[in-house]
């Protein structure tokens, strides 16, 4: 169907194409992520208290993963409010290294339930928030 010439521009250049879209997607969720922390610096807090705190599995074809789901509600102008992001930024995927498994247990060992907490949000839209900046 190929020829010599075509069929091995497909196989140089494919992987090439591939790899790049890779690279390309994962920089720009790290630019987004550095983006939201930065523009993060701005926000106010206010007290809040955490409702639940849990570490969950979540598997991914043959592996798990450890995963901290910290809820919180807080009180904005009269308004009481829900969230769930520990870290500004997470939202666009965390870079994990080995043996961090740990840090999920560690995260929610930080929030209890019960605990009073810090939370800080966007004054432009308070459902945005984070525990951590």
């Amino acid at each position: 169907m190929f020829d010599n010439g075509m069929t091995e521009a497909i196989t140089t250049w494919l992987p090439r194409i591939v790899i790049g879209g890779f690279v390309v997607f994962f920089g720009l969720r790290m630019l987004r992520a550095r983006a939201k922390r930065t523009g993060a610096q701005d926000w106010v807090s206010t007290r809040g208290t955490v409702v639940a705190s849990d570490v969950q599995i979540r598997h991914t074809g043959n592996n798990a993963q450890r995963i901290p789901v910290v809820v919180y509600v807080y009180d904005v102008g009269g308004q009481i409010l829900q969230g769930s992001r520990v870290r500004v930024g997470d939202e666009f995927g965390r870079w994990r290294t080995a043996g961090t498994d740990s840090s999920a247990d560690n995260t929610v060992a930080r929030y209890p339930v019960g605990s009073s907490v810090v939370v800080w949000f966007d004054p432009a839209n308070p459902a945005d928030c984070a525990l951590e900046r």
